[in-house]
């Protein structure tokens, strides 16, 4: 007898990933402040004699009282037609203390629990995922990458310049 289980949301464990994720953050990028950019580059030849010029970039485009948005992207100088690099925005609640992607690969307004099948192929569990993978991102950076100084972004330096 095969029953198919629906899934259900263990909020906890969700939050946790979240929690955990501002945290990550904050190490990475402790200053959250509007234009704060950080590059991270895994410089370095892969098994396969590749060169990786690859750059994870974690930037704070928005600034607020209570909530920051940051923009995570993997950058190259080669502009890739085969496949989309990753890139999210997350969204920081500093009075919760907590971070949640709010958009991955351009796509907003993440459901937290999804009908199988649905049109656009989601996993009943779509959202749980990205922030996982987020997690797991952030926690490869931190591990495995070369960070760059922290920087303001050019058009900020270029204000204080005039």
């Amino acid at each position: 007898m095969n029953v198919k289980r629906s899934y259900s949301i263990d909020l906890s464990a969700q939050m946790a990933v979240c929690d955990a994720n501002y945290i990550r953050i904050l190490q990475l990028l402790p200053k959250l402040n509007l234009g704060v950019r950080r590059e991270i580059s895994f410089a370095g030849r892969l098994p396969s004699g590749y060169v990786d010029d690859s750059a994870t970039v974690i930037e704070v485009i928005e600034k607020f009282k209570y909530t920051s948005t940051v923009r995570i992207a993997q950058e190259n100088e080669y502009s890739w037609s085969l496949y989309k690099t990753p890139e999210m925005l997350i969204r920081m609640y500093h009075d919760a203390k907590t971070a949640e992607v709010i958009s991955y690969q351009q796509v907003r307004y993440l459901k937290a629990k999804y009908e199988l099948p649905n049109k656009n192929m989601y996993q009943a569990d779509e959202k749980e995922q990205i922030n996982f993978l987020l997690s797991e991102w952030l926690c490869f950076c931190r591990q495995e990458g070369l960070c760059s100084s922290t920087a303001l972004a050019e058009k900020l330096s270029a204000k204080s310049a005039a």
